[in-house]
């Protein structure tokens, strides 16, 4: 997911009617349960169909690709994971004017830990399903441009927002310390690469994990699934919780796999921080907050 723009307008065909029509032609077993609310990600709309399952619909062209992703390798994947995820329970075809794949999915309740994010303690919990999630990946898992790529790569675009979000500054006022922004960036470029490549979530910002009152409460839109450095997710964990999460989350994970050194957490810390530079540009507020969370995690907030 990109934070420079807006999300793409969605098809305009998706509507609570047509998905009704959807779901009443093709999976009439579920034509009973009420539509609920829809809620719009950067890829998927999803309405509420009953109390415990969704409709899960592609808003681009794009987007039919993560879904495909997801319905492909998320049931394979996830069997022996102990957290919440989705499940896939239906898949449907094109029709009444929508254009392209949809799926039926379990619901996962919570609030999105960018509206309320996790607390310290959850950091364990977070460190074991990664732990869970980071088996080695095989030749043919997707390739992910944003995120399976090496630390150099993301130099140039990274180097430049850090400049940006110090000029800018935080919505409240916070201040970002270049020095120790370009230093910490520069300890990521310098550490030693990654010798594995893990399945990773890959887009694990708040929006896609839930908290149950600061509590985790489970991993969703598995669309950006992909072989990565195993820092990546991890990196990523900096805009879920404050730093002692992160601390707690190392340790667990440490325990589990026993990945954790020196380049490891330089590594880590510095996805965090090519994330959250990437966020603080976002032109929604709640992305902007979780940006400087995610800075202030990361020790680099005046």
């Amino acid at each position: 997911m990109s934070f420079d723009t807006v999300p793409p307008p969605a098809h305009p065909s998706i509507s609570p009617d047509t998905v009704s029509s959807l779901i009443a032609d093709q999976h009439p077993e579920y034509a009973d349960l009420p539509l609920g609310p829809r809620f719009d990600g950067w890829d998927c709309a999803v309405f509420r169909l009953g109390e415990d399952l969704a409709a899960r619909i592609p808003r681009t062209d794009d987007a039919v690709v993560c879904l495909q992703t997801e319905m492909h390798w998320l049931p394979r994947l996830s069997g022996g994971w102990e957290f919440a995820h989705p499940t896939f329970m239906a898949h449907g075809q094109p029709g009444h004017g929508y254009p392209w794949p949809w799926a039926v999915i379990t619901w996962i309740p919570g609030d999105t830990a960018d509206e309320v994010p996790l607390n310290a303690d959850a950091g364990a919990a977070v460190g074991r399903a990664l732990a869970q999630v980071h088996t080695p990946s095989p030749e043919d898992a997707p390739f992910n441009i944003e995120q399976s790529i090496p630390m150099s790569d993301r130099d140039p675009k990274t180097t430049e927002r850090i400049h940006r979000a110090h000029a800018d500054g935080g919505p409240h006022g916070e201040l970002l310390d270049l020095d120790a922004a370009l230093a910490l960036w520069s300890e990521a470029l310098a550490a030693a690469p990654n010798s594995e490549w893990v399945w990773s979530h890959a887009d694990l910002h708040g929006a896609n994990v839930l908290s149950h009152g600061g509590e985790f409460g489970g991993i969703f839109d598995w669309g950006s699934m992909a072989m990565c450095d195993p820092a990546v997710d991890v990196g990523f964990t900096h805009a879920l919780m404050p730093r002692a999460g992160v601390d707690a989350l190392l340790e667990a994970y440490d325990r589990e796999t026993g990945r954790v050194d020196d380049a490891f957490v330089a590594r880590a810390r510095g996805i965090g921080l090519a994330k959250a530079v990437g966020m603080a540009l976002s032109p929604r507020e709640v992305t902007r907050a979780m940006a400087w969370r995610s800075l202030e995690a990361l020790g680099l907030v005046h």
